[in-house]
Parts: C-alpha cells; sequence; structure tokens
C-alpha cells in the first residue's frame, strides 16, 4: 500500500507544478536580469530614424541590454498600440520617440499606470520629468533655427537691403519642427532686413519639398534663399530650382540662391562638398550612449536633469570632409 501512495503524492506534486507554471508566468532569462529595453520610434523611413535606431541596437549590445524596436510608421495610434503591447510585457526601460508632442503624450500615461520608466528622444514632449518621463535627450532645436536664420543672414552683404526666404518646414506638431520655426523667427527678429516670403509643408520628404519649391516658383515669388528643416527637403529644393534653371551656391552676388538646413546625410554632405547647398546645422543620431548612461544612472538611483542636450554643430565647404564618414 505504501507503493501507491508515494505514486500518487508525486503525481500530485507535478500537477502542482505544471498548474502553477500556469498561473503565474516566468519571466525571460533577460528580463529576470533587468536588461530589457524597448524603443518606441517614429518609425519614418527617413535616413535619420534608420541611423539612430541602429545606433541604439549597437550600444545596446555593447552593454549587454536586449533590445527590442518597434516602429510606429509615423501614425500616432500605431505608436500608442505598440506602446500599449510594449508596456504589458513589463520592460525594465521604454525609450519613447514622440511623433508628435500632444498626441504621443497618452504614451507616457500607457507606460506611467505600467510602472515602465520612460526615457524621451528625438523630440519635445508635453508631460513632466519625474512624475511623466525620467529625462528628454535630443538636439535643441530652438537653437538650430536660431544658427539657420544666423547662417543665412550672414551669407549675404551686411548691407544687403532685403533678405527675402522660403521656408521648408517639417511635419506640422512635431516638436523638432515647432522648435526650429520658433528659433528661427526669434533670430530673424534681430534682423530688419529679413522676412519669410513663403512658408510650405516639406514633410521632412524630397518629393513634397520638391512639389513644394517648384509651386512657389511657379507663383511667382521673388526669394533670395531657403531654409529646410531637413536634408531631404533641401534635396528636392535644389531638384526643383536646378529645372527652373536657377542656381544654388554660397554667392548672391552671382543669384545663387542661399540654401541652409538641418541634417548631415551623406547626399546633403555630398551637395556641400559641391557647393550647391550652403551649411548645414547637423542633427546627429549618434548619441545612443547618452541615452543609456542616463538609463544606467537612473537605475542606480541617481537624479538627472530633465532635458539632455545634444550637441550639434555647423557643417560647411571649409569642414565637410571632417565629417564625410559621418553622414547618414
Amino acid at each position: 500500500m505504501k507503493k501507491p501512495q508515494s505514486v500518487l503524492l508525486l503525481v500530485a506534486l507535478v500537477v502542482a507544478m505544471f498548474t502553477n507554471a500556469g498561473c503565474v508566468p516566468e519571466k525571460s532569462d533577460d528580463a529576470a536580469t533587468g536588461k530589457v529595453v524597448e524603443y518606441s520610434s517614429v518609425g519614418d523611413s527617413n535616413e535619420w530614424f534608420v541611423a539612430f535606431a541602429r545606433e541604439l541596437e549597437t550600444e545596446a549590445e555593447k552593454r549587454g541590454y536586449k533590445l527590442r524596436v518597434r516602429h510606429a510608421q509615423a501614425k500616432i495610434e500605431k505608436q500608442i498600440a505598440d506602446v500599449e503591447d510594449i508596456v504589458s510585457g513589463q520592460p525594465d526601460y521604454l525609450i519613447l520617440g514622440p511623433i508628435d508632442t500632444k498626441g504621443s503624450a497618452r504614451a507616457l500615461n500607457i507606460a506611467k499606470d505600467a510602472d515602465v520608466p520612460v526615457i524621451v528622444v528625438n523630440r519635445d514632449i508635453v508631460g513632466k520629468a519625474g512624475e511623466d518621463f525620467v529625462t528628454k535627450i535630443y538636439s535643441d532645436f530652438e537653437w538650430i533655427g536660431e544658427k539657420m536664420a544666423e547662417e543665412i543672414h550672414g551669407a549675404f552683404p551686411a548691407d544687403a537691403k532685403q533678405i527675402r526666404v522660403v521656408e521648408l518646414h517639417g511635419t506640422a506638431g512635431g516638436g523638432n519642427t515647432i522648435g526650429m520655426q520658433s528659433g528661427f523667427r526669434k533670430k530673424m527678429a534681430e534682423y530688419p532686413n529679413m522676412k519669410i516670403v513663403a512658408s510650405q509643408l516639406g514633410d521632412f520628404r524630397t518629393d513634397v519639398a520638391m512639389t513644394a519649391m517648384e509651386n512657389i516658383i511657379t507663383s511667382g515669388v521673388e526669394f533670395d534663399a531657403v531654409v529646410c528643416h531637413f536634408d531631404t527637403e533641401a534635396m528636392g529644393a535644389m531638384l526643383a530650382l536646378k529645372a527652373a534653371k536657377r542656381k544654388t551656391g554660397s554667392d548672391p552676388s552671382k543669384g545663387e540662391i542661399i540654401i541652409v538646413g538641418n541634417g548631415g546625410t551623406k547626399d546633403g554632405l555630398k551637395a556641400v562638398k559641391a557647393g550647391e547647398y550652403h551649411k548645414i546645422v547637423s542633427v546627429t543620431p549618434y548619441y545612443a550612449n547618452q541615452v543609456f548612461d542616463a538609463i544606467e544612472a537612473h537605475a542606480s538611483g541617481k537624479k538627472l536633469e530633465s532635458y539632455i542636450r545634444v550637441d550639434d554643430i555647423v557643417i560647411d565647404k571649409n569642414n565637410v570632409d571632417e565629417h564625410m564618414d559621418s553622414g547618414f
């Protein structure tokens, strides 16, 4: 009688083990070591986002983190759905690249409810550091806007009577677009001879910017310079201007249209080297080290600044060769 009782006891123990396993899901090895980080990307096919995601993956592997990337395809509703799915898996951190300052803020509430800390990257978002997110890390887009206005103004003689500027701007509502427009206008207010004569959506795309530039040319608006929120828009503007037999460069006395933009793509750098693109105020995607430094500092209990700036530079014919290898 003892043997059957032993068998029954063993069976009962095995059943209990499987029952408990079904009731209490086990964390993956990655989650158990506190090494899981998810990145919700804007998901645009723009070269910048591709380069930044690749840089995050490289840095994560170097530091021993498991990184998963979700691409929102520049759609807020998809980003919100992605974040809902992400936090259900309880990652240790969420890196969030907002599509829109207000629309993407819903993702912060979702993550906070799930007790998943958020590092905001790429662009601004509505929320409070220390409550809705840990910190924000990206370029100072207002500074970039100011610098672009300064570089356009500096391309013309000090006694120039007027500098008429066409603006090809990025996606409306994006923190980078808002920052660059604000900074550009703030700096432009210091130059009474400088004014915006046309402002059109470039949407960070070559085809959209090209069409916008074609429409502006056809309308008969006279202009001396073009400011672009990204190199892809500058490429579109140059294509339209070339088709209209207008020359671009750095010498307005020769009738050349001055183009200043934001970026650092391979095509943009090549255009600067060729003398067709006056200057680029860079917006580097190479700051994954700052992102993971922030994650590790927060995980160790350190208090972070609400905003961590990524430094950018001005690239022109004088220093473009130094930066060709960093083109993305």
